[in-house]
């Protein structure tokens, strides 16, 4: 059994040493964008008194690392957990206020963190890419954070003026609105 453990072992860090001999540079970056990315939601999910700590540090470089390395795998899904936990520990432990702007970077960030991993997960570590495609990538997902950015800032704004602040109410309407524009952007994809 010792054997075969120490043959398996092996045959991994053979194959990451061949991934790391002939990974090209446009899947490199992707997965870079990711790790950024994640870090950037991890530093806009939790709290700063957490942030600056120096263990909370090395933990969100870790966490933001393991994305970008396993783009395939559930540890994007963790990666997001994280950012959630963090801003609910924010929200409901150290009394942070919600805001607006912190919100929609947050959710930016996380979808862009995401969106790039879905690219990553389909290329090939060794894959030529063209920068047209990194570039469109990114540019049609920042026109959907756009978008939801622009739409939920006016939902919010039409339910604060026509009811009042009913938070539960724009939930619903925020939901609804963004349910209905990604049943549109499907559709206008499927064309």
């Amino acid at each position: 059994m010792l054997q075969e453990l120490s043959e398996y072992v092996a045959g991994r860090v053979g194959r990451w040493r061949d991934m790391a001999a002939r990974a090209a540079a446009g899947p490199l970056l992707i997965r870079a964008g990711i790790a950024v990315f994640a870090a950037l939601s991890l530093v806009l999910a939790f709290p700063g008194d957490v942030m600056r700590n120096v263990a909370a540090i090395l933990l969100a470089a870790i966490v933001a690392l393991l994305p970008a390395t396993f783009p395939r795998s559930r540890l994007v899904g963790l990666a997001v957990f994280a950012c959630a936990f963090g801003w609910v520990l924010g929200t409901l432990m150290y009394g942070e206020d919600v805001e607006v702007p912190r919100l929609i970077a947050l959710s930016a960030t996380l979808y862009l963190m995401h969106s790039l991993a879905a690219l990553a997960a389909v290329l090939p570590y060794d894959a030529v890419v063209s920068p047209g495609v990194i570039s469109g990538w990114l540019l049609r997902a920042a026109a959907v954070v756009a978008v939801s950015a622009i739409v939920s800032v006016a939902m919010l704004f039409l339910v604060k003026v026509t009811l009042g602040p009913v938070y539960l109410v724009a939930s619903l309407v925020g939901v609804l609105a963004a349910g209905a524009l990604a049943y549109l952007v499907a559709r206008r994809a499927g064309h």
